[in-house]
């Protein structure tokens, strides 16, 4: 056990298990025609509805939104985009982890500021080759990445437990070679 009371894996090839079983599951919704599309888990007019996003992605609640709320209202967990390659194969390209996934996601694709919208800031940085601070990077470029975003499939896998949801990212990322993932520290 750690400082914070958190419980280390009695055996760590279960939690490796664990994650094969994750990865086979993500092979097998992203080769299914019905896998969801970003855009589609939201009705940008109507701003971001959660119970739609719930029902859609058949996942259960695990999490609040904030401490002050008593029912669970968010998915804490995995989420992985795939991109569809020339071949017509969708193939994992990041996969990201959060307390709030759908705020989260959310963000990703319609977040207005730098600092939210992480993951197509990064992809926006790469493409344009900027180099200078995050809020001087040209907000039509985070757009561009924005809509490509949306047309990302996606998948969430709930996941309570912090260890195993840590080392589930970074060992599914290795796994699946997700193109977009870095584990730099900053």
């Amino acid at each position: 056990m750690n400082y914070n009371q958190e419980i280390f894996p009695a055996d760590i090839t279960l939690l490796i298990q664990k994650c094969d079983v994750v990865i086979l599951k993500i092979q097998e919704i992203f080769s299914s025609p019905e896998c969801l599309i970003v855009k589609d888990l939201y009705k940008p007019d109507k701003g971001h509805k959660q119970k739609d996003f719930i029902q859609k992605l058949q996942v259960a609640c695990n999490n609040t939104l904030n401490s002050k709320s008593k029912k669970e209202n968010e998915v804490k967990g995995l989420y992985v985009f795939g991109e569809l390659n020339n071949d017509g194969i969708v193939v994992a390209i990041y996969v990201g982890i959060s307390r709030t996934v759908f705020r989260r996601l959310y963000r990703h694709t319609w977040g207005k500021k730098h600092n939210e919208t992480s993951f197509s800031y990064l992809k926006a940085k790469h493409f344009s080759q900027h180099v200078g601070n995050r809020i001087d990077l040209a907000q039509d470029l985070l757009k561009a990445q924005q809509d490509k975003i949306k047309n990302y499939r996606l998948i969430v896998i709930p996941e309570i437990n912090d260890y195993d949801l840590y080392f589930m990212e970074v060992y599914i990322s290795g796994k699946l070679k997700t193109k977009w993932n870095s584990f730099k520290t900053h």
